[in-house]
């Protein structure tokens, strides 16, 4: 049996006087009763069978116990209460027992209260045949309130529980229900799914806090073009649970913190989808167990959150839209991870080596991979990856055909007899045949082409000759553009048209597809027909998903254009017609987990698309000297990832023990604010600070205090800038009056002396949030990671 000890929460006055007003109430009517029970009352009670409409195993019959009572005083009156209908005679017993029960210690208002009870009361078959009195566990108060003792009802430690019953706490995420009072007082209980009873499980996770910190930044260098990549950093789980999901997250361990990449394919669309409801997946999964999370869990719990998110984004406008994604969840002392496609987790330690956590697959050049996508006529043209390419030789085209129709290049309508097959193979065994070939080609794609031919010829006789019409009917289906909405509106019959309110439309395009798929019927049994009509069969069902797909007039073109760009990667999120009908890309998550420690401080680079190419040798010397600035080392992985690439982007997290609070100010400085200090106290709760700002051309917001405009186009040329000048400020701090002077863009720069570059003393809301955030968190001397404000881009050291 589990025992719950609660410590560390203490019972408000609020909560000790509520339980003696109950106490109180239950002596006062306890009293009343009993003296109306001293005049003599007759109490009947039956259990009465009634006909039920429903015939079951156990019979037509239906039980229910009826109590009732005339009461004497102070008026002669009837009191009738029913129980619950019950299937069994033997159940409604039960029920009468815990009436008269219930009416002896509580009278009218306690019996009236637990034939409420009984409506969600199921009796077990140890309770039905145990002893009366343990089975009444839950359904009455407990006898001591009788007596006057006082009865305070046990809290259980965390937030979000909710009042299920007079005496049980319930949490609705994680349907974990709690007791309060009674013989199972500090029990947690859960229903079983099947039989509904309630079963005790353990209690739930206390939450430990870990010595461990975790800071982490993101970055993305375009360009050309759009930004494909989106991060997502969420620093506090339970804070955001409670701000943007209303509900709390008590039972982890911490620090408890997400992070994600997701990086676009073809458009930027479906990675700005994910990473917008990334949280919404991810935050209610977590809140959906409140006891101790085994490793493995939380690697399915990842994996579901991509999967949710990939259902979605298959569902809505930008389906024809892909990602790749990697996501990190740090719980306590764990960081677990997933990711799908050419993504990669590398972890990065104080001592330069590095160790690979989790890479992708996505490679579809060779080996394995790159035969299963040949099966499902994938067609790797120009290195990237498509579903059909109108420039192929004639054996590619052929060995990459989804049909023995396409295969023949039969003509409009369809096969209208042997002839016309037989006249379609002969043009092209011209082109294929192995004596025909030059010297040139590809001498093995020619022999199986010729052989695929070969076969698609003796395969559509067969078909034809089975059912004429049926043969026609899936060349019809076979040859549809079922990923466009004009093709797969012409295909089932219905309005072509783009809207916003698909559901009357999707109705039809169903019927249709019903239609289309029985006038196929004939051929289901036509062995050489077999692949044929399964694939026609998935071709009509996700035609009716085209036309379901809800989309604008004016965005439809820009959408169905991206049918034509290839994909990069074997594995994504997203792209649907490359894995519908045929799984030429397939949505498979990949995890892996890893325990930190205190004693052995490291970092974690969430790469994906061009950074994840990186070696990871070269990841660790790029960020050498930014142990604490990985917005910093993201942007040099970014800087160094492959040039041709339009768009890069990389997450970097440190983690590290927490070190011990900062000393006074007094401890470092200026001489002359030392005196300061020391002298009237004046800067408690302060830090002195100096800084390097980078403005750039895209700023929009007047600084009266810059230097001048900044050299800089952009904030990721400033960002590049600003990543230079802080290695070379961490590799000699002693220059930072010279870098300061050469290369800041703020009037501080031209202050005298050792004052170059100063702030002076900055307390809290005195500069913009992500400023003072950042440098409230430094040591003393320490430089901060890039900080981006409304002034630009800034490099911040704290001195005092």
């Amino acid at each position: 049996m589990n025992t719950t000890l609660v410590t560390g929460r203490k019972l408000s006055s609020i909560h000790r006087a509520a339980n003696n007003a109950l106490s109180q109430h239950i002596q006062a009517s306890h009293d009343a009763q009993d003296a109306l029970r001293s005049s003599k009352e007759h109490i009947n009670i039956s259990v009465e069978a009634e006909e039920s409409d429903v015939i079951t195993d156990a019979g037509g019959e239906k039980y229910r116990a009826k109590l009732s009572v005339l009461i004497q005083r102070p008026t002669t009156r009837e009191l009738a209460v029913d129980g619950p209908e019950r299937d069994t005679k033997a159940e409604a017993i039960k029920d009468s027992e815990v009436l008269v029960k219930a009416y002896e210690l509580e009278g009218e208002a306690g019996v009236k209260r637990v034939a409420q009870r009984l409506e969600r009361k199921i009796w077990s078959k140890a309770e039905i045949t145990g002893a009366a009195e343990t089975s009444f566990e839950g359904l009455l108060i407990d006898p001591m309130a009788k007596s006057g003792t006082k009865v305070e009802k046990l809290i259980p430690p965390g937030e979000g529980w909710v009042r299920y019953s007079d005496d049980m706490l319930w949490d609705p995420r994680s349907e974990v229900y709690f007791v309060q009072v009674g013989s199972q007082m500090g029990k947690y209980l859960m229903k079983d799914k099947k039989t509904k009873e309630f079963q005790e499980v353990n209690t739930p996770n206390r939450a430990a806090e870990y010595n461990l910190i975790a800071r982490a930044g993101g970055a993305n260098i375009t360009r050309k073009g759009v930004k494909m990549e989106r991060t997502v950093l969420l620093p506090e789980l339970p804070k955001i649970a409670r701000l943007a999901m209303k509900f709390p997250l008590s039972f982890l361990d911490a620090p408890a913190s997400a992070f994600a990449l997701f990086q676009g394919i073809r458009s930027a669309e479906a990675a700005d989808w994910c990473a917008k409801n990334f949280h919404t997946r991810l935050l209610p999964a977590l809140a959906g167990k409140i006891h101790t999370w085994e490793t493995r869990e939380l690697q399915n719990v990842l994996q579901r959150v991509l999967r949710e998110l990939d259902t979605e984004l298959l569902k809505g406008t930008n389906a024809l839209s892909g990602c790749v994604a990697i996501i990190a969840l740090l719980l306590g002392d764990r960081i677990v991870v997933s990711g799908v496609g050419q993504v990669r987790a590398v972890l990065l330690f104080e001592d330069g080596s590095a160790r690979q956590l989790l890479a992708g697959t996505h490679d579809f050049q060779a080996g394995a991979e790159r035969e299963r996508i040949e099966e499902a006529h994938g067609i790797v043209h120009g290195g990237l990856l498509h579903r059909s390419v109108d420039n192929l030789d004639e054996a590619q085209r052929i060995l990459r055909a989804k049909s023995v129709f396409e295969v023949l290049q039969l003509e409009a309508g369809g096969p209208a007899d042997v002839k016309q097959i037989r006249t379609a193979y002969r043009k092209l065994a011209l082109r294929v045949h192995p004596d025909k070939r030059s010297e040139a080609v590809d001498v093995e794609a020619y022999n199986k082409a010729f052989a695929r031919l070969d076969a698609a010829k003796e395969a559509a006789e067969t078909i034809l000759g089975a059912d004429a019409a049926a043969c026609r009917e899936l060349w019809k289906v076979l040859q549809a553009d079922i990923h466009t909405r004009e093709g797969a509106a012409e295909l089932l019959g219905v309005d072509k048209a783009a809207a916003w309110d698909t559901e009357s439309v999707a109705e039809e395009a169903e019927k249709a597809c019903k239609r289309q798929i029985k006038r196929l019927e004939k051929l289901e049994g036509v062995a050489a027909a077999s692949a044929e009509y399964t694939l026609a069969k998935a071709m009509c069902e996700e035609a009716v998903e085209t036309i379901r797909r809800p989309c604008s007039s004016e965005a439809l073109p820009r959408q169905e254009a991206l049918l034509k760009i290839g994909v990069n990667t074997s594995r994504a999120m997203g792209v649907r017609e490359l894995r519908f009908p045929t799984s030429i890309v397939r949505m498979e998550p990949e995890s892996a987990s890893w325990q930190l420690t205190t004693t052995r401080s490291c970092r974690l680079a969430l790469l994906a698309g061009a950074t994840a190419g990186l070696p990871s040798q070269r990841l660790a010397l790029l960020a050498k000297g930014l142990a604490r600035q990985p917005k910093a080392a993201a942007l040099r992985w970014c800087t160094e990832a492959d040039f041709s690439v339009p768009s890069v982007g990389a997450v970097c997290i440190a983690f590290e023990a927490k070190r011990r609070p900062n000393e006074p100010a007094t401890a470092s400085g200026p001489a002359a604010k030392r005196q300061k200090v020391a002298a009237t106290g004046a800067q408690a709760g302060s830090v002195f600070l100096r800084h390097v700002l980078f403005r750039h051309q895209q700023l929009r917001v007047a600084d009266p205090a810059a230097r001048r405009e900044g050299a800089a186009r952009n904030a990721a040329e400033a960002e590049a800038a600003a990543v230079a000048t802080l290695q070379a400020l961490i590799a000699d701090p002693s220059s930072f009056g010279k870098v300061c002077r050469e290369r800041s863009d703020c009037q501080t720069a031209t202050q005298p002396g050792n004052m170059t570059g100063h702030l002076g003393w900055v307390g809290r809301g005195e500069q913009e949030p992500a400023l003072e955030e950042a440098a409230f968190h430094l040591e003393a001397n320490e430089f901060s990671d890039l900080v981006t404000t409304s002034r630009g881009i800034h490099i911040v050291q704290r001195l005092g």
